[in-house]
């Protein structure tokens, strides 16, 4: 934080020292200090600038034990202020707001606040900080499909790291949205070359996480260029794990479904829609939803209802790259039917959640 000079008081020293302790991960130390702030600051005795500063990084950590709705609260509160922040303050203000939007899945307004903090980050002279927002922007553009926006911010991201820091965990991070960004392009050779760099990265710092994403993106590589065999293996060890299992169920039974067994794509299909009811993630919902009524035997007419009435969520969470995925399945399969003016209807609807797409990188 810009304030932490010698002339800084020792509640923003504090502050700072909590708010790096976050930026790094470091949770152990973040709770440390989070005690040792209950327990010596008293807000009747804080000026307004430290107040302020509290508010901020009290959203940081709420962020970080995933306490939504005090989340928002904060954010809330913050955004009757706004016009008293500083410019740094205003930086993490927008920045912990498409931090926040992210968590939610709200990925064009991430990449909304994300551009905002953008003009305030030359007021952030914490190098580390900036790189974890590059890092977190090319995620937020990577999820609108603005791949290649989604590759300069993370290659910045991950020089910046290089320079300051020497992170090689946070390269790896870097590392694993470039080959999902090359995956997207269907750049699969360059895409796998960044999955394997990281892959390196994180078996020598045994990082279990770390490598669970990695092998989870390699399975989702060989998914994508139809090698299922291949993609199963990856994706079925790490099954027994639980990891990310809604993401997981909906891609092992598709790749099941690919190779024309469906009892075990039902299984996989029927227990993603179990966890996805308990653990209440309505996106993957309705892609398993559809994926059910695709491979169901029912009749098109009745795939087509049940595609249509589940785009709509989509539609409504600015989800354009799914809608665009969606409409162009049907247009296709009516095309092959030699319904060809519905099919029509259907590919125009996939140009306009195109085109939709395209203007997310009009917001500047």
């Amino acid at each position: 934080m810009i304030l932490q000079t010698e002339k800084a008081s020792e509640v923003i020293e504090l502050l700072s020292r909590w708010n790096v302790s976050m930026r790094d991960r470091n949770l152990a130390v973040v709770e440390e200090l989070n005690i040792e702030i209950q327990e010596l600051l008293d807000p009747a005795e804080l000026d307004h600038q430290e107040l302020l500063w509290h508010s901020l990084l009290e959203t940081r950590y709420t962020l970080i034990h995933k306490r939504y709705d005090d989340t928002e609260v904060l954010l809330q509160q913050l955004e009757l202020l706004e016009g008293q922040l500083s410019p740094e303050m205003a930086f993490y203000y927008h920045f912990f707001n498409g931090l926040f939007a992210s968590s939610m899945n709200r990925h064009v307004d991430a990449v909304s606040s994300y551009q905002i903090a953008e003009r305030f980050l030359g007021c952030v002279e914490d190098k580390i900080e900036v790189a974890e927002f590059y890092y977190k922007a090319a995620a937020a553009f990577y999820h609108t499909r603005k791949f290649l926006l989604a590759i300069s911010y993370a290659k910045m991201a991950r020089e910046t790291f290089e320079e300051v820091s020497k992170n090689d965990l946070r390269c790896a991070d870097c590392e694993n949205i470039l080959g999902l960004c090359s995956l997207s392009l269907k750049q699969y050779e360059q895409a796998e070359e960044h999955f394997l760099d990281s892959l390196d990265i994180a078996e020598k710092f045994k990082s279990e996480e770390l490598l669970n994403f990695i092998r989870y993106n390699l399975g989702f590589l060989y998914s994508e260029q139809n090698l299922s065999d291949i993609a199963i293996r990856h994706l079925g060890e790490l099954y027994s794990k639980k990891f990310i299992p809604h993401k997981l169920s909906f891609l092992l039974a598709r790749e099941y479904f690919k190779m024309n067994d469906k009892e075990n794509g039902f299984y996989y299909l029927h227990q993603g829609m179990d966890v996805c009811s308990s653990v209440q993630n309505e996106e993957y919902l309705h892609h398993l939803q559809i994926l059910n009524a695709q491979y169901s035997d029912l009749p098109f007419v009745e795939i087509e209802q049940i595609v249509i009435e589940h785009l709509k969520y989509f539609e409504e969470k600015q989800l354009w790259g799914f809608v665009q995925d969606y409409t162009e399945s049907l247009a296709t399969l009516l095309h092959h039917e030699k319904q060809f003016e519905k099919a029509s209807t259907y590919f125009y609807q996939a140009f306009r959640a195109k085109t939709k797409i395209e203007e997310m990188g009009y917001l500047r």
